[in-house]
C-alpha cells in the first residue's frame, strides 16, 4: 500500500509523530506532493513537515488553526537542498527514487550529530533546522514509513 509520505519521525518515548518527509525525485511532482504531504500531516496530527527533491526542500508547521489543512499547515520556506544533502548520482547512473529516499533519510539521521548553524548560508534556513527540525529528529527515531527494495 503506497504512503502518503516517505519518512516518519517518532518520539523515541511515546511514538507520538514529529515530523513527516516526503521526498520526490523531480521537482515537478511537488505541488501535487505538497498536497499529499499536508493531508497526512493532518491525518496523523503531525507538527512539522518535509518535502525533498535533489533541488528543493520545502518546511512546513501545522498551526492547528483549522480543520482545513491548506488552511492550517504553513509553508515556513522554500530552500536550495543540494549544498545540504549527501545526494550524488551512482557514478552517472540515475538513481531511483528509493535509493533518493534512503539518502534523504541518511541525512536525517545524521543532522542531530552533524549539523552546526555557522554552515549555512541561509539565515531562515538555519533557524528552521535549529528551531524545529534537529529538536523534532534528536528526540526522534527515524525510520522508512515502507520498505524499501532496491
Amino acid at each position: 500500500m503506497p504512503s502518503d509520505f516517505d519518512i516518519i519521525v517518532r518520539s523515541k518515548e511515546s511514538g507520538e509523530i514529529r515530523l513527516l518527509c516526503e521526498t520526490k525525485l523531480h521537482a515537478r511532482d511537488i505541488q501535487s506532493a505538497e498536497l499529499q504531504l499536508k493531508e497526512a500531516m493532518a491525518r496523523f496530527s503531525c507538527p512539522l513537515g518535509l518535502l525533498v527533491t535533489p533541488e528543493v526542500l520545502r518546511a512546513y508547521s501545522d498551526r492547528y488553526t483549522s480543520d482545513v489543512p491548506a488552511d492550517s499547515i504553513e509553508l515556513l520556506g522554500e530552500f536550495d537542498s543540494r549544498r545540504l544533502l549527501p545526494f550524488k548520482s551512482n557514478g552517472g547512473l540515475q538513481l531511483n527514487e528509493q535509493q533518493f529516499e534512503d539518502a534523504v533519510q541518511r541525512w536525517l539521521e545524521s543532522l542531530p550529530d552533524t549539523f552546526s548553524s555557522d554552515t549555512i548560508s541561509d539565515p531562515r534556513l538555519a533557524g528552521i533546522l535549529t528551531t524545529f527540525i534537529v529538536p523534532a529528529l534528536a528526540s526522534g527515531q527515524v525510520s522508512a514509513a515502507a520498505p524499501r527494495y532496491f
